[in-house]
């Protein structure tokens, strides 16, 4: 099925909000098993693509065919949750998820022993199946929620358009279709406004009910980083310099410039006349060990971490900080924002 440019531009956007959020996943995965981090590039690239044919793939519902992308960009919440429900024919948990055939006997016919991403990795390092079901956790997780955050992006992109584009016929027009408006109504921008500030409303509360439907191992944590906790990178740039002092000191022939010998016999604590190239070498190499080790030792310990917090929370109130900016650019208090259905009926009741 070809895609339109703008059915396209939704795949993208709501993969450019799920990438956002498993950057946090993977950093706090790497954080308790730095090993991962050897596959992360791999193995997500993979999957993003197997997302990006997912949701440009189409549905049926009864007699029509939706894709997948549009669905989740729409309002359409009864569609969607048949999309999540791991029980309805037309769930796309076991292509974001897919079941063991093998392991269940259920291989068939004519099928390849590598046929999806997981089989493909298995056969790599069966190891990394674990690594694999995990991204596709998590991705069955926050998928709903990138969608919601691409639909508020364009929520508020059409309600700045709303403030300076023209109101023409055109747009009355459409409307009069979107709010379910009889012919002979009028229409005006602030009753579109009130529409669209309602349906942006719909959103921000959607996905604060996901946070509080969330479970604890759902959550995606993030730790911030203590102020003036400097260490390793003072250590890295001593040992950087200590480095520079040993490959000078290499370079060195006996006999040394008396400059070089007066320096190093103030360091090694003995007469000037026995210093040697080799005595200057032993010392920088000997210091340079004691950097590097006190380096590892800073980076073994890891940084010093501030709070930690959900980081969906944190996308909810800068959600809710670009809402209430929006109700005062278009001249509207956030409280008086009604649901866009009841903005219609009010509408149609005049």
């Amino acid at each position: 099925m070809a895609l339109s440019d703008k059915q396209k531009q939704r795949v993208a956007g709501m993969l450019q909000h799920l990438n956002d959020l498993l950057d946090k996943r993977f950093i706090q995965a790497n954080r308790v098993s730095p090993r991962i981090a050897a596959v992360e590039a791999d193995i997500r690239w993979h999957q993003l693509e197997t997302m990006r044919q997912i949701l440009e793939n189409a549905k049926g519902f009864g007699p029509i065919k939706l894709v997948v992308g549009d669905i989740l960009c729409s309002a359409d919440e009864e569609k969607k949750r048949d999309l999540f429900n791991p029980t309805n024919q037309v769930s796309f948990l076991n292509e974001i998820i897919p079941s063991d055939e093998e392991a269940q006997g259920k291989k068939r016919a004519g099928q390849l022993e590598i046929h999806n991403v997981k089989s493909f990795y298995k056969a790599l390092d069966p190891s990394l199946e674990k690594v694999l079901l995990l991204l596709q956790t998590w991705i069955w997780w926050d998928l709903r929620d990138a969608a919601d955050q691409y639909r508020f992006d364009l929520q508020e992109q059409r309600l700045q358009n709303l403030k300076t584009h023209e109101f023409n016929a055109a747009m009355v027009d459409f409307y009069r279709k979107e709010m379910v408006i009889r012919p002979g109504v009028d229409i005006t921008r602030e009753d579109v406004v009130n529409f669209e500030l309602g349906r942006a409303r719909e959103i921000l509360e959607h996905y604060e009910h996901g946070r509080m439907e969330e479970h604890g191992h759902e959550m995606i944590l993030v730790r911030e980083e203590r102020e003036g906790s400097t260490e390793a990178d003072t250590s890295c740039v001593k040992l950087a310099k200590r480095l520079m002092a040993v490959e000078k000191a290499r370079a060195l022939k006996d006999p040394l410039d008396d400059a070089v010998r007066n320096f190093y016999a103030s360091q090694l604590g003995g007469p000037a006349a026995q210093v040697t190239a080799g005595m200057v070498v032993e010392f920088e190499e000997s210091h340079a060990r004691r950097e590097r080790q006190t380096l590892s030792e800073q980076m073994m310990s890891g940084c010093k971490m501030g709070r930690t917090f959900n980081y969906k929370v944190l996308k909810l109130q800068q959600m809710k900080s670009r809402f209430e900016d929006l109700c005062k650019l278009l001249g509207i208090a956030t409280q008086d924002v009604a649901a866009p259905n009841a903005s219609a009926a009010a509408l149609t009741a005049h």
